[in-house]
């Protein structure tokens, strides 16, 4: 169980950081043909990043892969989670006339980061239940 971890944390940090570049990231969530395109790209490099780190993998696997991660970047779930429940929106910064204003708008950014990755791990940990 610690190797498909590992794997599942290798996989997701090369595939969402390593290999997305700049123009990706902020075109994925863009309207219409265009962010699905970039969004479509992006997933498909991503699902590569499995397909490298879990040798010999099903098809199954890596489609469902794929199909998980193309929702949660292409609508930014993790942030309408976030505005869902009253969270950390760096965009409405509570803090955004105050001297600490820079703060807030990282710290909201590190939240951002921390529900859109945990979306995405336990989407894969889902998928290796329901295929390992």
């Amino acid at each position: 169980m610690e190797n498909i971890f590992a794997q599942i944390i290798f996989a997701h940090v090369f595939g969402d950081y390593f290999l997305q570049p700049k123009k990706m990231a902020l075109l994925k969530s863009a309207r219409g043909w265009r962010g699905i395109f970039w969004c479509a790209a992006h997933s498909l490099v991503y699902t590569a990043g499995f397909a490298l780190f879990f040798l010999n993998v099903n098809p199954i696997f890596l489609s469902l892969v794929f199909l998980s991660h193309y929702p949660i970047d292409r609508w930014s779930l993790a942030q309408k989670w976030l505005d869902l429940i009253g969270g950390r929106n760096f965009l409405r910064s509570s803090a955004s006339q105050s001297e600490h204003r820079e703060i807030d708008i990282i710290f909201s950014c590190l939240v951002y980061a921390v529900v859109d990755n945990f979306m995405h791990l336990y989407a894969i940990w889902l998928i290796t239940k329901i295929i390992f």
